[in-house]
């Protein structure tokens, strides 16, 4: 393996990611300038949680479980005009259960970008997170969530590594309208995630990226088929380069004003510079609905997922959330994550294949206009071939949360 020693790489990470807020909020502030109105939405939050195995060791012989407070600060800055709408959000948030193994300082940042001409959009998303390793390999699910693409798939589920992940997520996209019927539009997605040690091949630095080249024709009101062509490339440190290239074609309808169903199938052909290569079947098919008091969302993705365990994989996942307002005051949520991986590179003996099932309830009671407390039971499941066990964890977080009246300007 590479290796890179400790203060270069936090340095380097560091430096880096300063920079890039740095710029993100500069466009922030000239643009905000023109805006019709932005407002300033902060949020502060406290929590106590407990994990009866925080680290899902299958060994029932040892006292796994964790316990402590969580401290949350974060605030959504965002504008909206006619033709441009933008948020960026900073948070920090501080876990503390006694034990310097699990305690940590974690920060994250948020942005989307979204502007209108007459004839394209043009949209920039990216998100960057600094946190333990323990977190940030595990696949949670996120009731929030709207946007399937969105959703990540790069999680090794090494959470028992006491380290620190340090992840840089940007999707720029342009969509040009070619006609009332047809568009054309490029996206790309980039990943860059570094740890802050070596971990002899259990955990690697790595970046994936992949283009997609979309083409769509509207054959009536409701539907729309699409055609697309991808290229991606993955590259690890100590592992040879491995790059790909496929194709996609499906439609999307519109059921009614409220629900959208997507579905595309492909293949995508993945060739190893060290030699070897497949060729897979890639699907992403969605359904999502939202009303004004409910916001659900279903999906059955097939990818090929790089991640740090330094080799690419097959991941067949489903998702499902559904949030639901009961009351004035009272809302409930319900969501599942679950995947299966498989190693493309057969050779490559230190990918851990697995299982994995993630449930979520979540339970919120508004107070007040700022106040909220807000209940959450997680049931996570993991079955992984080079242990040859399972393991499973059952954990609760009740928060206190308190946002403020937002800022509001207008001009």
């Amino acid at each position: 393996m590479t290796t890179r020693t400790h203060t270069g790489l936090f340095t380097h990470c560091c430096v880096s990611s300063v920079i890039f807020a740095v710029s993100v909020f500069a466009l922030f502030v000239a643009t905000a300038v023109q805006a019709a109105e932005w407002r300033i939405e902060p949020l502060f939050g406290a929590a106590g949680e407990f994990d009866d195995n925080g680290v899902l060791s299958p060994r029932t012989d040892v006292d796994a479980d964790i316990s402590g407070y969580l401290l949350e600060a974060s605030a959504r800055f965002a504008y909206a005009s006619e033709t441009t709408d933008f948020f960026i959000t900073p948070r920090l948030l501080r876990r503390d259960y006694g034990d310097p193994n699990f305690d940590s300082d974690d920060q994250f940042l948020r942005f989307d970008f979204d502007h209108d001409t007459v004839s394209s959009n043009f949209r920039l998303r990216g998100d960057y997170g600094r946190e333990s390793a323990r977190t940030g390999e595990r696949a949670d699910v996120d009731l929030e969530v709207e946007d399937p693409d969105e959703i990540p798939d790069d999680e090794s589920g090494r959470v028992s590594i006491r380290d620190r992940r340090e992840k840089f997520r940007i999707m720029p996209s342009w969509t040009y309208r070619m006609s009332s019927l047809s568009s054309f539009s490029v996206n790309l997605d980039y990943t860059d995630v570094r740890y802050d040690e070596a971990f002899a091949g259990l955990l690697t630095d790595y970046t994936n990226a992949r283009v997609n080249v979309a083409y769509s024709r509207s054959f009536s009101p409701r539907n729309t088929g699409i055609l697309s062509g991808t290229y991606r490339q993955y590259e690890a440190d100590g592992s040879a380069k491995v790059t790909g290239s496929g194709f996609n074609a499906g439609f999307e309808r519109t059921l009614s004003e409220t629900t959208r169903l997507r579905a595309l199938v492909g293949l995508e052909d993945t060739d190893r510079e060290a030699g070897g290569s497949d060729v897979n079947w890639v699907a992403n098919i969605s359904l999502a609905r939202r009303l004004q008091t409910i916001i659900m969302l279903a999906q059955y993705r097939r990818t090929i997922s790089g991640g740090g365990s330094g080799t690419l994989s097959s991941r067949d996942s489903i998702n499902l959330n559904f949030t639901r307002r009961l009351t004035e005051r009272i809302s409930a949520g319900l969501g599942v994550r679950a995947y299966q991986t498989n190693a493309l590179d057969d050779a490559v003996v230190t990918f851990d294949e697995r299982d994995y099932v993630q449930l979520r309830s979540q339970f919120t009671w508004y107070m007040t206009q700022s106040w909220s407390l807000q209940a959450n039971y997680r049931y996570t499941f993991q079955n992984r071939s080079l242990l040859g066990e399972s393991a499973n964890s059952n954990a609760v977080t009740v928060w206190l949360n308190y946002r403020p009246t937002p800022i509001i300007r207008s001009r």
